[in-house]
């Protein structure tokens, strides 16, 4: 089964209730929201891709024997889920407070996925457990990483970033009465969660740099410099690091190490293990297209303009 394209169309049917629900928000945050909401929407074109967040529900198909319905409310609950907590990052991120007004709508999001949780869950459920302890999960992670250096320290603090997620995970199995699997199904998301932020990292890292928040790249590229805490680290290193001394090889080389981790793991989560690759796979072609283009500028500036002419 593919992690994606097997599940395109009721992707579809999940963002179109979602918008369905949106719609129903008091004005002005009806209208913010659909347009907040269409930027992480995948049916869209150029939004921001956080499969993990909605497909979860869907891949843990692999394990789970639940009626469809039970997917598709934990997918729906996961999307305002990644919505709330995308306007918690905005908001901390925020310095002139700027998404001030995105307070209403986060809670109005809140509501959402609680509502959902408490149809699917007594509030006697041991899921209410697991949620209280995803949000404290999540909320030590943002509040320390400025102070840490967690890729090096305890990687899946980086994971833990995105702790709420997992509320479909450990949802599917509980209303699967298969909550042994817990634990191990737990592991394997969150290293994924660490190479999906080790990719999103390589993207960001000039941004991250800028504003002084944590990124696994930087840190990893501070390490290898042997640089303290009070070192400055430069773009210029920076760029030195990934486009001379191949540093991005490394980098590859420990999402291999995640890899294999999720192999012994033996979980059968089939479509996350293949997200998983996917992720390892975009590493591994950075990293050859980075040699790629440092050999074609060896080879000359004319054969460069060649290359990239489209006109040859």
């Amino acid at each position: 089964m593919n992690w994606l394209n097997d599940h395109k169309n009721q992707l579809n049917l999940i963002f179109a209730e979602a918008k369905e629900t949106v719609r129903q928000f008091p004005s002005p945050l009806d209208q913010l929201g659909l347009a907040y909401l269409t930027k992480f929407d995948p049916t869209h074109e150029g939004s921001s891709k956080n499969y993990i967040c909605y497909l979860l529900p869907f891949w843990m198909k692999d394990i789970c024997k639940l009626p469809a319905e039970s997917f598709n409310k934990l997918s729906l609950a996961n999307v305002f889920v990644m919505l709330y907590y995308f306007i918690q990052d905005d908001i901390m991120d925020a310095s002139k407070g700027e998404h001030a007004s995105k307070l209403p709508l986060a809670n109005l999001f809140h509501v959402q996925f609680l509502s959902i949780y408490r149809e699917l869950f007594p509030s006697d459920s041991p899921f209410w457990d697991h949620y209280e302890s995803y949000i404290l999960e999540w909320s030590k992670s943002v509040t320390n990483e400025r102070q840490s250096d967690y890729f090096h320290e305890d990687k899946f603090q980086i994971a833990k970033k995105a702790s709420p997620v997992k509320n479909a995970s450990t949802g599917a199995l509980l209303l699967a009465n298969q909550d042994d699997l817990i634990p191990v199904v737990t592991n394997a998301v969150e290293q994924t969660l660490v190479t999906l932020q080790m990719l999103d990292d390589w993207s960001d890292w000039e941004e991250d740099l800028a504003d002084g928040s944590y990124n696994c790249l930087l840190a990893s590229i501070r390490k290898q410099l042997q640089l303290s805490t009070i070192d400055t680290l430069t773009p210029e290193m920076i760029k030195q690091q990934l486009y001379v001394h191949d540093f991005f090889v490394d980098y590859g080389k420990t999402a291999d190490s995640h890899h294999e981790h999720l192999l012994t793991l033996s979980v059968g989560m089939e479509q996350l293990l293949a997200f998983h690759d996917s992720l390892v796979q975009n590493i591994h072609r950075v990293a050859h297209e980075i040699k790629e283009r440092r050999a074609t500028l060896v080879s000359g500036g004319f054969y460069y303009f060649l290359s990239n002419s489209d006109r040859f």
